[in-house]
C-alpha cells in the first residue's frame, strides 16, 4: 500500500470502532417527567399509596368534603308535624259515672215495700267523706218506711240468738267497714227473739231509718238502720 493511504485507513478504522462502541452502549433510563415547578420539588417523586391492611383505618383525603365522610343524619320532622300520641295518652280520664238502674221506690205509709240495695245507692266516691246532702231526696223520703230487703249476715263472734248484726249486699266482708261503700250495708236491730247466724242469704223486714254511725276517728261506718221485725 502506498504510504499516503495508510493514515486514511487508520482514520476509517477508528471511526468504525467508535460507531460499534456507541451502538453497543445500553440506552439511558428515562427519568420521569415532573410537572411540579420549583427547584425543591424537581427531584422528588411521589411514592405509590399503600392499600390499608384489615386492621388499619383509612385516612380521608384532604379534598373530601365533610358531608361525604359523615354518616347520614336522621330525617327531622317538618315544622308543624307532631308525633301521634298513644291511645292511653289521648283518651280523657273521666270519673265513673253513677247510673241508677231503676227509680227509687215511692214511700207507701202503712205498707211494706220490697227493696234491694240498688234502691238505696247514691253517688259517692270511694273513701270520700260522707255528707248528708249526698243522699237524694227519694232516699230521704223512705226514712221511717217499712221495707223488706235481702242480703247476707256479716259474720261476728256470736253464732246464736243474734239480735244485732250488719246486713250486707253480698257475702264478702269488704261490704262493711273501712273502704266499703256506705250504701252496701244496713245495721239491723231485731225486736224480740234473736236469730242464728247463717251463710245463706236472708230477707229482713222492718222499719228503714237513716242514722249515721261513726268510728272513734269520726269516719262513717254506716248510715242505714232497720228496726227489724222478722228474718227469713
Amino acid at each position: 500500500m502506498h504510504f499516503t493511504c495508510q493514515p486514511l485507513s487508520w482514520i476509517c478504522t477508528l471511526l468504525l470502532c467508535l460507531i460499534v462502541v456507541v451502538s453497543c452502549r445500553p440506552p439511558e433510563a428515562v427519568r420521569p417527567t415532573n410537572t411540579t415547578h420549583g427547584a425543591a420539588a424537581s427531584n422528588q417523586t411521589t411514592p405509590p399509596s399503600a392499600a390499608p391492611d384489615d386492621g388499619d383505618t383509612a385516612v380521608a383525603s384532604p379534598n373530601t368534603s365533610p358531608a361525604e365522610d359523615s354518616p347520614a343524619t336522621e330525617e327531622t320532622s317538618e315544622p308543624g308535624e307532631t308525633q301521634p300520641a298513644s291511645a292511653d295518652e289521648t283518651a280523657p280520664k273521666t270519673a265513673e259515672v253513677f247510673v241508677r238502674q231503676r227509680p227509687i221506690p215511692k214511700p207507701q205509709p202503712g205498707k211494706t215495700i220490697d227493696m234491694t240495695f240498688d234502691d238505696i245507692k247514691f253517688d259517692i266516691e270511694p273513701d270520700a267523706p260522707f255528707d248528708r246532702e249526698m243522699l237524694p231526696q227519694g232516699i230521704e223520703d223512705l226514712n221511717g218506711q217499712k221495707i223488706s230487703i235481702g242480703g247476707y249476715m256479716l259474720p261476728s263472734f256470736q253464732q246464736r240468738d243474734i239480735k244485732q248484726f250488719v246486713l250486707v249486699r253480698d257475702n264478702l266482708e269488704c261490704c262493711f267497714g273501712p273502704g266499703a261503700a256506705l250504701y252496701d250495708c244496713i245495721l239491723i236491730e231485731l225486736d224480740g227473739r234473736g236469730v242464728d247466724f247463717t251463710v245463706r242469704p236472708v230477707v229482713v223486714e222492718g222499719t228503714f231509718t237513716i242514722i249515721e254511725y261513726k268510728d272513734p276517728s269520726g269516719k262513717h261506718l254506716a248510715i242505714y238502720h232497720m228496726q227489724g221485725t222478722g228474718v227469713r
